[in-house]
């Protein structure tokens, strides 16, 4: 090392090795002066100028992407041809699945009542009140899924790079007009065909439908940058999904639910079509106003939403669309002071009450759930026996869901049940308290129109059982495993599909549609009696305990 650190040292002619040699050099010839070198004046280095001609813009960008895509592909023209006639196809059977069911729709519950009257709520009526549910819908979903985004790759890749971000996000504007008129006017001209609409009737609410989906997803579009907005108008169309069956109790009440046909005059159709465009063009050209964290957010809710519908996986993607309201805006909440509090036990029931009261969505929907099986019992097809029976179960199991929100955490994050001093069977019972409440109000509700027909209270006492068993389904759906995707898979057109991917579905609705066989047989009989309120009792404590059930590692699952 020293011998390095001397090299670049100039040793006097003459001189010595070693130290004595080295002091007797230096008294025997003195130094020789050092002129300075003089000072190099440099120049300041050349500043770098990119070519405007040659940098890229996202339009360039992305078509290189594409051509590295395809470079690495293997596909041929033929596969070329076959993916178009597969898209072809595709929605030529969609179409047409469409119009069966539609027309089967109608069939089905659009029956000519038995005793010969006229419908309290005719189909003209129905399909209004859809067609506002339907755009609420699409509203919502396009705040809370975009509109425009990149996808994570883009988000990884491209948003980074210093280019306009028009040219990246063309496609992804492209792709969300054509499915805000496609989705409009297909919703609102099926809706319009299940009503009973003629073809003229329904060719102007498909046009309709198109100006309207295109108006609000514009509407959306140019919302998108402002976080708290987005937030707002999301709770807004719960809000107002929520409100449409209640005004139809309103219109049933005032006697105002027998419009004969829903009449859309041509100039309404025009004005909204140019108000359409116009927001249109407005938002093509705020497109540089999307920040790099709005499209990385859009990008995780897309992916989690996609991942959630390819698995079939219903509660994963309810997560995603909660996810996508709560993180666009946020407010200070009040300090709760839970003096009721007394255990463990009414420390999970009053924290699932607490996260309830807090969820605006959730009470919108338990609100207008309550007034849709009013509404519904309008309907012949749902006035008794097994069509009544499908709406109480859709309605009670659906009711215990929103009160189910404690349970779907506690599955998602596990500590929070294991900080309780409560076993796993336990804590589950207690989480069923909270989602038995919910579908309590819809079920109580939904019985009195046959209180009042049949003078029997004892249905009363029927619903508050099966509410518990209602209760019971929602936990078990909560605590579901996911799907496993280790296991054999099955190829399907939307990818590989695990095997075991349907058991997501089943797992709650089973136990909700069990434990009310015996209030089926009460609505088939016409009446409630003693002996099936005690066999409802016996269902509802077999759905508690498969609810309730822990399975160890290993063992097999009760009830799949």
């Amino acid at each position: 090392m020293n011998a390095a650190q001397g090299r670049g040292k100039r040793r006097p002619r003459g001189a010595k090795q070693g130290a004595h040699g080295a002091r007797d050099a230096t008294h025997a010839a003195p130094r020789e002066p050092v002129t300075p070198e003089p000072a190099v004046e440099r120049s300041p280095l050349p500043l770098l100028v990119a070519d405007p001609e040659e940098e890229f813009s996202g339009r360039e960008i992305r078509r290189l992407t594409a051509r590295v895509t395809a470079s690495r592909a293997d596909a041929g023209p033929g596969e070329l041809l076959g993916n178009v006639a597969y898209v072809v196809v595709s929605i030529a059977i969609s179409i047409g699945f469409v119009i069966g069911a539609a027309n089967v729709l109608r069939e089905t519950i659009f029956v000519a009542p038995v005793d010969g009257r006229a419908p309290v709520l005719t189909a003209a009526t129905i399909q209004a009140l859809a067609s506002v549910a339907l755009l609420a819908l699409l509203t919502g979903m396009a705040v809370r899924l975009g509109p425009l985004g990149t996808g994570s790759a883009g988000v990884r890749w491209w948003v980074p790079m210093p280019v306009d971000r028009r040219g990246l996000l063309t496609p992804s504007y492209w792709r969300g007009v054509a499915v805000a008129v496609v989705v409009g006017a297909g919703g609102l001209a099926a809706v319009a065909l299940a009503s009973g609409a003629d073809p003229g009737v329904a060719g102007r609410s498909a046009a309709l439908g198109a100006a309207a989906g295109l108006l609000l997803v514009g509407l959306a579009g140019l919302i998108q940058p402002r976080t708290r907005v987005a937030a707002t108008v999301a709770r807004v169309s719960d809000v107002l999904i929520a409100a449409v069956p209640v005004a139809g109790v309103v219109l049933v009440a005032a006697g105002w639910s027998d419009l004969r046909e829903v009449s859309v005059p041509p100039w309404v159709i025009v004005v909204v079509g140019v108000g359409a465009l116009a927001l249109a063009v407005v938002w093509w050209r705020r497109l540089e106003a999307l920040g790099a964290q709005v499209l990385r957010t859009q990008s995780a809710v897309a992916d989690q939403a996609g991942g959630a519908i390819l698995s079939l996986d219903t509660r994963e993607l309810g997560r995603a669309l909660s996810r996508a309201g709560s993180t666009r805006g946020g407010r200070a909440r009040r300090t709760s002071r839970f003096a009721t509090v007394r255990g463990p036990v009414t420390a999970l029931v009053a924290a699932d009450l607490t996260l309830l009261r807090r969820s605006p969505s959730a009470i919108a929907q338990l609100v207008g759930l309550t007034a849709l099986v009013i509404v519904a019992q309008q309907v012949p097809a749902f006035e008794g026996g097994f069509g009544l029976f499908v709406l109480l179960v859709v309605a009670g199991f659906r009711g215990a869901q929103l009160g189910a929100e404690g349970a779907r955490t506690a599955e998602m994050v596990p500590a929070l049940d294991a900080m309780m001093p409560l076993s796993a069977r336990d804590a589950r019972l207690t989480r069923s308290v909270v989602p038995s409440l919910t579908a309590l109000v819809a079920l109580v509700v939904g019985v009195v129109p046959l209180v009042l027909g049949t003078g029997e209270w004892l249905w009363f006492a029927l619903v508050v059982v099966v509410a518990v068993g209602m209760g019971a389904a929602a936990i078990r759906g909560a605590y579901r495993k996911p799907p496993n995707w280790s296991g054999p898979l099955m190829a399907t057109p939307a990818g590989a599909l695990p095997t075991g991917a349907t058991s997501m579905i089943a797992q709650g609705p089973d136990v909700a549609v069990l434990s009310a066989i015996p209030l089926g047989i009460c609505l088939l009989v016409g009446a409630p009696t003693l002996t099936l309120i005690l066999f409802q009792g016996i269902a509802v404590w077999i759905a508690l305990a498969v609810a309730s059930h822990v399975r160890a590692t290993g063992a097999k699952p009760l009830l799949g």
